[in-house]
């Protein structure tokens, strides 16, 4: 079976210079954490106060079991943070990393009102 995960990694950010905390303010706007969704690519979101960042994946297992699934999910979205941190000359410490069964969403009907 395929499994489709919404991942999100939370960290808290280490060590940032004051270059690095003028290029992360100067693009606040692109990273909000309230306008984020889950793309295979991922998001990079940040507070404005350069403390804590996320990262959210959409990861797409295919093991048969769910729970080996989504273990494997959330190491895949650790090291895609990882990564994508590296990558942005940034550290940090991840604090959690929760998951989000897409096939488990229930959806509810609509009330008439």
């Amino acid at each position: 079976m395929t499994w489709n995960f919404r991942i999100t990694v939370r960290g808290r950010f280490a060590e940032l210079d004051e270059e690095q905390r003028r290029s992360l303010r100067a693009a606040q706007d692109d990273h909000d954490m309230l306008s984020a969704s889950f793309p295979r690519e991922g998001t990079f979101l940040y507070t404005p106060e350069l403390v804590h960042y996320q990262h959210r994946y959409l990861i797409t297992s295919d093991e048969a079991d769910r729970d080996d699934a989504e273990t494997l999910a959330n190491i895949r979205a650790e090291e895609l943070s990882a990564a994508d941190l590296a990558a942005r000359g940034l550290s940090g410490r991840t604090k959690g990393v929760s998951a989000v069964c897409v096939e488990e969403f229930k959806v509810r009907p609509r009330s008439r009102t």
